[in-house]
Formats: C-alpha cells, structure tokens, sequence
C-alpha cells in the first residue's frame, strides 16, 4: 500500500513540476505591474498547454511528407513529318522532223527498178541525200535543177542530154552504185525545183524513160 502511494505521489510531483517550471519562467520574463504586483498580468500559457501544442504541430510537421509531383504524362505521339513526293518532270516530247527538212544524218533517197523513193519538199540549204541501190541492175542518182523531168533536154527513150544542161543544173551525182551499195550525197540547194533521176542507160534502156525518176522542191 505505501509503494503504491509513493507511486502515485512520485507521477504527480512530475507532473507539476514542469508545469510549476513554466510559471516560474513567464513570471520572470513578464515581470510585474510598475507597483511590484501581479493583478494585472495577463494569465500565461501553462508550460503543459504550450507543450502540448507544439507537440501537435511537430507531429503533424513530422507527418506531412512533400509527396513527389508526378510529371504529367503525355499522350501526344510524336507528329511524323508526311513524306516529301519527289516532283517529276514532265519529259518534252521530242520534235519531228518534217519529211523534208534535212535529217542529221541525211535523207534517204532508195533506188530500184525503176523508181526512185525520197521525200518531195525540202529546206534550201545543205542537204545530203543517203543513196541506196536496193535493186539488182546498178544505179546512180543525179541531182539537176530544172522546174520538171519533162523541162530537161531529153534524148530518144528518155536519157537527160546532159550536155544540153544549162550551165551550173547539173548540181551533182553519186557513182555508179551496185546492187546493195550506198552513198552520201552532199549537196546544197537553193529555193526553186530540181529533178532525182537516174541516168543510166541509153534508148528504150534508160532507166529515167522507165520511170526512173523524181521531181522535188526546195523552199
């Protein structure tokens, strides 16, 4: 029984001893009235009400965590650039030649029997002629300016009398070319008509009397 009240005595000097602590230090630090009383003090803060409010506080400000901000997360997918199309260019088609302009490589001019295969109209300037015995007997092509076949002085079965020519008409020939056998023929040619002929053979042999032949113009 005396251990039990000693207990009881014991908690309970300690539990007013801080207490009477406190007041003795606000007494001290508030002082008295000018007249060395009290009465007029204000009642302080008991040591126990001012522990146990900062005792709340602690333990709250012990309590709270800052909590990490959580980056906002993003839902926008990367924006992929559309792919730039490559602008072809239109290809320029490629200008004809006119049947009787001068090709690069010269006009074809194609002799059998008995005709002679080339284009009729021309552009006066220089003009090679790609000359080609596609047939079996030989041939020659002869350029003469003339305004037809038939305004050519002509012998009996149809030959041109080229000594007949006027000077400077007969503008020029290839040689005498076997079957399968070619060649160019340059010449240059002012505005006016000429005459393609063979002039081979004599009589009722002549190749231009049997058709041989051919009148073009150049402009």
């Amino acid at each position: 029984m005396l251990r039990l009240n000693y207990g009881r005595i014991m908690l309970s000097i300690r539990r007013t001893l801080p207490v009477a602590v406190a007041l003795t230090f606000v007494a001290a630090s508030c002082g008295g009235s000018s007249d060395g009383s009290t009465e007029d003090a204000e009642p302080a803060e008991t040591a126990a009400e001012a522990v146990e409010e900062t005792g709340e506080d602690l333990t709250e400000a012990e309590g709270t965590e800052d909590e990490p901000v959580e980056e906002a997360a993003t839902d926008e997918e990367p924006v992929e650039e559309a792919p730039v199309e490559e602008t072809e260019e239109a290809e320029e088609p490629e200008a004809e030649t006119d049947s009787g302009e001068a090709a690069a490589d010269g006009i074809e001019a194609s002799l059998t029997e008995w005709t002679i295969t080339a284009p009729t109209e021309y552009a006066a300037g220089e003009i090679t002629f790609n000359a080609s015995n596609g047939g079996s007997f030989p041939h020659e092509l002869v350029v003469i300016q003339g305004e037809s076949y038939e305004s050519l002085p002509l012998a009996e079965g149809g030959a041109v009398i080229e000594d007949d020519l006027p000077t400077g008409a007969l503008i020029g020939r290839t040689g005498r070319l076997g079957g399968g056998s070619s060649e160019a023929l340059t010449v240059t040619l002012a505005p006016g008509n000429y005459v393609l002929v063979c002039n081979l053979g004599g009589g009722t042999n002549s190749h231009a009397g049997q058709g041989q032949r051919l009148d073009i113009t150049v402009s």
